[in-house]
């Protein structure tokens, strides 16, 4: 008998949704929707990743957990992208960070020609550490991981609009 886990995704996102912290400079997350192919976009992603030199560390592939599991799942991977230059200058102002040390993209399948892409907004992860604020310091490169990653999402949206889809 198989099991549907379609449901479970959902899920998640809303788990992460209710993650906003209170004073912080907008969402816990970026989620984009384009209307490209889930192979495509991961493509996209890893190829952008590694020409603003982020190291990919993992990937999970949620779908093929489940099929080993007899349960069923659309596309879903989990990239994990580390940048040690940056992670390491973090960590040197906030320790607690390291629970937090890879940026991970979320790439999921919608439908057959929509695919989304998540990722926790990285000045969040470091206002949301326990003890005293973050310092500026600790902001400014949480700002630059969060560019990274905007630039790789931005890629996928421009890549979508030149497809016109």
């Amino acid at each position: 008998m198989r099991r549907s886990l379609r449901g479970a995704a959902p899920i998640v996102l809303v788990m992460l949704l209710a993650g906003i912290a209170a004073g912080g400079e907008g969402p816990a997350i970026r989620k984009v929707v384009v209307t490209l192919p889930f192979e495509e976009v991961e493509l996209i992603v890893t190829s952008e990743a590694q020409q603003r030199n982020l190291n990919l560390v993992n990937v999970i592939d949620i779908r093929k957990g489940m099929e080993n599991r007899g349960g069923t799942f659309r596309k879903y991977k989990i990239y994990q992208f580390c940048n040690l230059e940056l992670g390491v200058r973090i960590l040197a102002e906030s320790l607690d960070y390291g629970a937090f040390q890879l940026c991970s993209i979320v790439v999921y399948e919608v439908d057959a020609s929509r695919t989304a892409l998540v990722s926790a907004r990285q000045t969040w992860v470091v206002q949301a550490l326990p003890g005293p604020p973050p310092s500026p310091a600790a902001l400014a490169l949480a700002r630059q991981f969060e560019r990274i990653i905007d630039e790789i999402f931005d890629a996928v949206v421009e890549e979508a609009r030149v497809k016109g889809r």
